[in-house]
Parts: structure tokens; C-alpha cells; sequence
């Protein structure tokens, strides 16, 4: 068989065994320092490697995962096979690396504890593509259970170190009653306009709010500047009512957060929790739970070493008493625009000091907004060791059948885009696995 390794040059000594083995068996390895002369387009040559082989071995380590080039490799590898469903790749596992769940259709094998054992299995994996016996090994359940059970494990560990922050985005609070973004601009688009109908004498007509978005609908930035001009002095009081007009109080999705809050016995506790989120649910429900706990949301705000800091970046507006007056929600296009421009302001510094000194677990985070992104990638970058060392929920791609290569693709592009900020997916199949995996965690 001819066989394409892919692998760190870091690596190399143990690549060096895996290709002495297989040539002993008789394979043809291609490998970039045995393949290229001087004067090589290695880009072309690699390519060539690649669409001759009848098995790609990806040599997955901490070093391959460092490096961006490799990862680039994989994922190009993976893309490759989309459109074949005839698959060629098997994950060779060096050390105690998480495989790329891009990769997680492929049975892997693991060299890592025993590497005459795993290079014996490899060639016997090698005879049953070549005989076409059936096709490369599938990823077996318990694999996929001990990838799942990896990453669980580090978020515990970096839980019981103090070293884990929670990151929460409008996900968190919807299954609580907390309106969806569009239908909060919905409601204060509808107070707008029964202003302006009140104050200039305008009539118009019933649904007008509904009827002038689906005509003139503008981005949600811009539409919140409209919103913020016209309801003036009020603003603040209005998108309050709106976040609460449904008496919200708490989901499984917030328990189990607040499960996770609660102080351990032979560990440090949840170092902190950074919400996009106006609202308070998170504050009320960690109180009803006798769990100390501050908001915050400006950087005069100081939290006692007891409690635990809910850093509202975006602004926080609590269901009852008077709003604050240093109270400014980033919900319109100029409040955007300042957090963007300044880099020293303080809802960046927590972002970036927690992004940088802390593993992060993203939940109900979407990955959209520009800052954020901004304020991960200068983080990947200040990062020495190149590691993916934060996490984010993600509903796996499925629209289609369960083969469907459109899914599988969007699948692998979120990863591989998730991956370039320095992020681990952990991929669930339903929004209602969250939790359970949330206080798997603990």
C-alpha cells in the first residue's frame, strides 16, 4: 500500500519508528523528507502524496495541535474525504491529546501507552483496507465516549484548581423565558413607535412595529441606536421590561450553573462567570441557593474573596429597584463602537485577563461577535504554548440525513474556525444535554 503521513517535524523520531514498521510490512510510505528533492513545489508534491495514498495517517500529538500549519493540514485532510465516502484516514494518537472531532468519524489508534502494541494494530488495520475487507474502521462509541470523557476531565481539573470561568451568552437565559434578541427589538420597537405615535400625533395602525421591521428591518445595532435615540431617558427602564415582561425565573440550563457555582469540599470554587447578558437570573438563582455572589458591571464594582464575581460586560439591568446610572447596556451601534475602539476599557480587560489566565467553558455563546473574536485571537496569540485551552458547547450540524456531507462540512468549518481561536468544541446533539454535561463537570 502507499501510505501519506502527516505529522509535526517535532515529532519525527517517533515518526521514524511508525515508517520503519510499515516499510518492513511491505508498504510504500510517503513522507515529506524521504519524498522532496531541492527545488520541489512542496505544496504540489504534498498534494500528489496525498490523491496517490490508499491510507493518510494523521499523527495527532500536543506538538501537531500547536501548530497551525497542521491543523490546517488536518482539517484539509478531513475536507478531502467529504465528497468520497470512501474514507482513507486513520488518527494515530502519540500522547493524551484530544483527536479533532472533525476527525471523530475515524477510528484512531493509541500509541501513547504502548507503541510496539498500537504499530502491530496498525498494520493489521492496514491489511483489512487493502484487502477491502470493509472500509477504514469507523470510530467506536467508547472512543467517542473517552473524547467526551477527556474534555470533561479538564474542565474538572480546571475547576478544582480555580482556574475555570464560565462564559455565558444569550443561550442561558432563553429556556428561562428571557426573550430571543430579535423578539426583545420587537418589543421595544413596538414602545418606540406608541411613542411616537403619542407624541407627534402619527397614526400607524395595529402591528406597525412588525410591519416597519419585516420593511425597513436595519442590523440589530443600528435598530438599537433608533431605539435607544427615541426612547431617550427611558431606554433603560423599557428594555428591562421587555427582558422581564414574562416573569422569568430560572431553566435546567441555570441549575445547572448554579450547581457547578457551589463551593467543593476538596477543591477551589468556579473562579468566575462572564454573562453577555442584561439580565440577572444567574445573581437571583445562586442567592436562592445561599451561594455569596456579586454583580458586576462597571469597574468601581469590587467583590469580596467569598463571593463569586458575575461580570456582566455588556451591561446589567436587575429585575427590581432603581437602575443604575452608571449603567450602560452595549446594545445599540455607537455602545458597540466604544467598547470596540478601546482596548483598554474594562469590560475588555476582564475578557481578555480571564481568556488569557483561565481555561474558559463557553455556553449559549454563538462565536459572532466581532469583539469577542477580536479579544480571543489576541489571546491564541499571547498564548506560549499554542494550546487549545478553552471549550464551547455546540449543537451539532443536522439538517439533513445523517450522512449528509453539507452537515458534516458545517461541522468541520465551526471546528476549524473555533480551533483558529484557540477552542475546543464538545459537540451535543440536543440543547437538553447540557446540563447533565455542565454538572458532569463537577
Amino acid at each position: 500500500m502507499r501510505i501519506f503521513i502527516s505529522y509535526s517535524h517535532q515529532d519525527k523520531p517517533t515518526v521514524d519508528l511508525i515508517t520503519d514498521r510499515l516499510k518492513q510490512a511491505g508498504h510504500e510510505v510517503w513522507i515529506d523528507h524521504l519524498k522532496l528533492r531541492p527545488g520541489d513545489n512542496i505544496s504540489r508534491k504534498i498534494h500528489e502524496g496525498i490523491g496517490s495514498a490508499d491510507a493518510i495517517l494523521v499523527i495527532v500529538s500536543a506538538n501537531a495541535l500547536r501548530s497551525k500549519w497542521m491543523l490546517q493540514e488536518f482539517s484539509s485532510l478531513a475536507l478531502s474525504e467529504l465528497s468520497k465516502r470512501e474514507p482513507k484516514i486513520i488518527p494515530v494518537l502519540l500522547d493524551d491529546s484530544a483527536v479533532p472531532s472533525y476527525l471523530s468519524n475515524y477510528l484512531y489508534l493509541d500509541l501513547s501507552r504502548d507503541l510496539a502494541g498500537g504499530l502491530d494494530k496498525l498494520v493489521q488495520s492496514l491489511v483489512i483496507v487493502q484487502r477491502k475487507e470493509a472500509d477504514a474502521p469507523r470510530r467506536s462509541n467508547e472512543q467517542r465516549t473517552d473524547s467526551l470523557a477527556g474534555q470533561v476531565a479538564a474542565l474538572g481539573g480546571a475547576l478544582k484548581s480555580g482556574r475555570l470561568t464560565l462564559v455565558c451568552g444569550a443561550g442561558v437565559s432563553v429556556g428561562a423565558g428571557i426573550p430571543v434578541w430579535n423578539q426583545l427589538l420587537l418589543r421595544l420597537l413596538e414602545s418606540m413607535i406608541e411613542r411616537l405615535s403619542k407624541d407627534h400625533s402619527l397614526n400607524f395602525g395595529s402591528n406597525a412595529a412588525e410591519e416597519f421591521n419585516n420593511r425597513h428591518g436595519a442590523s440589530s445595532l443600528i435598530l438599537g441606536k433608533y431605539l435607544k435615540n427615541n426612547l431617550g431617558k427611558d431606554f433603560g427602564k423599557k428594555v428591562r421590561d421587555a427582558l422581564y415582561s414574562a416573569k422569568p425565573t430560572t431553566c435546567d440550563l441555570i441549575d445547572a450553573i448554579v450547581d457547578l457555582s457551589r463551593p467543593q469540599r476538596d477543591g477551589k470554587p468556579l473562579d468566575s462567570i462572564v454573562t453577555f447578558n442584561f439580565d440577572g437570573l444567574i445573581e437571583e438563582n445562586l442567592t436562592t441557593a445561599t451561594i455569596l455572589n456579586r454583580a458586576i458591571y462597571t469597574e468601581a464594582i469590587k467583590h469580596d474573596p467569598n463571593e463569586l464575581p458575575v461580570y456582566h460586560v455588556h451591561g446589567y439591568l436587575p429585575r427590581t429597584g432603581k437602575i443604575p446610572d452608571e449603567t450602560d447596556i452595549v446594545f445599540s451601534e455607537d455602545a458597540y463602537h466604544s467598547q470596540f475602539i478601546d482596548p483598554f476599557s474594562w469590560s475588555n480587560l476582564i475578557q481578555l485577563n480571564k481568556l488569557t489566565q483561565n481555561t474558559c467553558l463557553f455556553v449559549g455563546v454563538s462565536l459572532t461577535d466581532p469583539n469577542l473574536r477580536r479579544l480571543l485571537d489576541v489571546a491564541w496569540r499571547k498564548n506560549p504554548d499554542k494550546t487549545l485551552s478553552h471549550y464551547i458547547l455546540k449543537k451539532r450540524p443536522r439538517f439533513g440525513t445523517k450522512d449528509d456531507v453539507l452537515d458534516d462540512l458545517a461541522r468541520l468549518l465551526e471546528e476549524q474556525d473555533a480551533n483558529a481561536l484557540g477552542i475546543n468544541v464538545i459537540w451535543v446533539d440536543d440543547y437538553d444535554e447540557i446540563p447533565k454535561l455542565l454538572r458532569s463537570v463537577r
